[in-house]
């Protein structure tokens, strides 16, 4: 579809030159013939204005008004001239929108030079504001799609406890502005089994949070691939060892599949006897406090998830006794760092979870995560933070608190 161009003109040979020069480039001319004939014009949205000049100085400055509303409404190019071959007088009410004037009307090279410039730059500008409204369109929707997915991921933390005599849980989990991929889990198997596990999707955004819908759908004790196959249906159900559910999330959450890698420390605990299994794909280590203060790494495990590497999981095997103590954490702890770009770190965390332990459960946690408030010095966090404790109470407590 061709160009269209407002020609607002005084009756004139040199007015019917430029017309017929116009007309003969193809372009789609409107004619006006006085300011209000033009204010009506520009109602049929051109792409360019062409004023003579002449038309103004004959005009009540009244009947600029309807001019000037249609202009803010719709800007455009506006190239003056002057069909009495004076120089273009500057034109107070339309200088906003005065992008350049033709010394020459009936020259045939300025004309098409200058009308073609305007022409591509309004054309640019329609563009980039249109791109510009799709894009804000599409941030929208992307908006709507990460708050949708931040439900989906909150509402898959625990919000009730398995009842257990002597476990004692408590966490911290602070979501940064951006979606994250950190998911921790605590589930009773069977009577005197329960699996607990942190993960860590690669990245941000709505793609992380439906990994960890996903890996949380298939950790799930009603999935049935947490326990081991049999035939006899009168044999108790038996767990799947730490690393076996390991091997079996890398099996199924290639890299080349989804485009996301994951870390993750699974647990699985024996609550009457306190004998605890461990294995970590690529997580930071849990850590292990003892009643009297020893702090131990439970660092056994393998690589990320994803990585499909042949090297098979190590797992490793405690014992717990009364008051000892286990934490889980993601890695948007240890590398949260103050301004001046210092990491919070490993040793740090461990010596701040030491020293918090007289407190109860969850006031560790609480005041670990307040020093790494006060380390940061209130920046905020880049990455989601967790921070999950266990504390066995022996075999003779009284029921948790949460």
């Amino acid at each position: 579809m061709p160009d269209k161009i407002l020609l607002a003109q005084k009756n004139n040979p040199t007015a019917d030159h430029l017309y017929n020069l116009l007309r003969d480039e193809g372009y789609f001319i409107l004619k006006a013939g006085d300011i209000t004939e033009t204010a009506r014009m520009l109602g049929e949205r051109p792409d360019l204005l062409l004023f003579d000049t002449e038309i103004a100085s004959r005009q009540n400055p009244d009947q600029w008004t309807p001019m000037i509303l249609r202009c803010r409404d719709n800007p455009l190019p506006c190239v003056l001239f002057s069909s009495n071959g004076r120089k273009p007088a500057p034109i107070k009410a339309l200088s906003p929108w005065i992008t350049d004037t033709l010394q020459s009307p009936i020259n045939p090279r300025e004309v098409q030079y200058k009308i073609t410039t305007q022409l591509t730059i309004h054309r640019l500008q329609y563009e980039l504001t249109l791109a510009q409204r799709m894009l804000a369109n599409k941030q929208t929707e992307l908006d709507e799609y990460r708050r949708s997915a931040a439900q989906i991921q909150r509402a898959l933390l625990p919000e009730h406890l398995p009842a257990l005599e002597n476990l004692k849980f408590a966490w911290r989990f602070i979501p940064c502005e951006r979606i994250g991929g950190d998911l921790f889990n605590i589930m009773r198997l069977t009577n005197d089994t329960v699996m607990v596990y942190l993960l860590d999707v690669s990245g941000h955004g709505v793609s992380a949070a439906m990994i960890t819908v996903s890996v949380f759908q298939n950790l799930s004790p009603t999935s049935g691939r947490l326990f081991r196959a049999h035939s006899g249906s009168n044999k108790p159900l038996q767990c799947l060892a730490p690393t076996e559910i390991l091997q079996q999330l890398d099996r199924e959450y290639p890299f080349e599949r989804f485009g996301k890698f994951f870390t993750i420390a699974c647990l699985l605990l024996h609550t009457p006897t306190g004998k605890l299994q461990f294995s970590s794909a690529g997580h930071p280590p849990p850590l292990c406090i003892r009643s009297d203060g020893s702090c131990e790494l439970l660092s056994s495990g393998g690589s990320i998830i994803g990585t499909g590497a042949k090297v098979p999981f190590e797992q490793g095997e405690v014992t717990l006794e009364q008051g000892d103590r286990i934490f889980l954490y993601s890695d948007g702890i240890i590398e949260h760092s103050t301004p001046q770009g210092e990491m919070f770190g490993i040793p740090r965390l461990y010596h701040k979870l030491q020293l918090q332990k007289k407190r109860e459960l969850a006031a560790a946690c609480e005041k670990t995560i307040e020093t790494l408030h006060s380390f940061g010095q209130e920046t905020a966090f880049k990455d989601d933070i967790t921070l999950l404790g266990i504390e066995y109470l022996g075999n003779d407590k009284t029921p948790s608190e949460s």
